[in-house]
């Protein structure tokens, strides 16, 4: 009979057939965790705002800047007419305006509203919270084992965009 413990997780040896230096390690369990629980959290975050996720991805992409409906359609991976429904429904919500392009008066550009800002910082600030407090226990040194860590994963994840 065989310990269950000392398996190997499903999929590792899939993943050793083809990657022969993989192993499984805790820093690639965790980096595993972190990826899996990002992609959950947009979606509970939505959900609790009542909003779609586009409509939650939109306000975040506005308040980085203000956007036209084309730019924030490629920002968001939709089409046009899309993200012309996600923005009609930010802005039925007060959490987003149209208002003339500045630079160009022919152009629309779409702003986040206090509103927004207000239930998106609202939803996430709890988060984060957590992760400056996480932050502000690290040394320099530790930090700086973090962050080559997490941009050598970025680098490894963008090989697939």
């Amino acid at each position: 009979m065989s310990d269950i413990a000392s398996e190997p997780p499903s999929g590792a040896t899939e993943i050793t057939s083809q990657v022969p230096q993989w192993r499984p390690t805790s820093s690639l369990d965790a980096l595993q965790e972190l990826v899996d629980v990002a992609g959950a959290v947009p979606a509970a975050v939505a959900r609790r705002a009542v909003l779609s996720t586009s409509e939650l991805h939109a306000l975040r992409h506005l308040m980085a800047q203000p956007l036209g409906p084309a730019e924030l359609a490629r920002e968001l991976g939709i089409t046009s007419a899309a993200s012309s429904g996600v923005v009609d429904r930010l802005v039925a919500r007060g959490h987003a305006q149209r208002r003339p392009h500045p630079l160009d008066g022919r152009r629309t550009e779409v702003v986040v509203t206090d509103s927004g800002r207000t239930e998106i910082m609202a939803r996430l600030a709890p988060m984060f919270g957590a992760l400056a407090a996480l932050d502000e226990q690290l040394s320099e040194s530790e930090r700086a084992v973090v962050v080559r860590y997490l941009t050598g994963a970025i680098a490894a994840m963008r090989t697939l965009l």
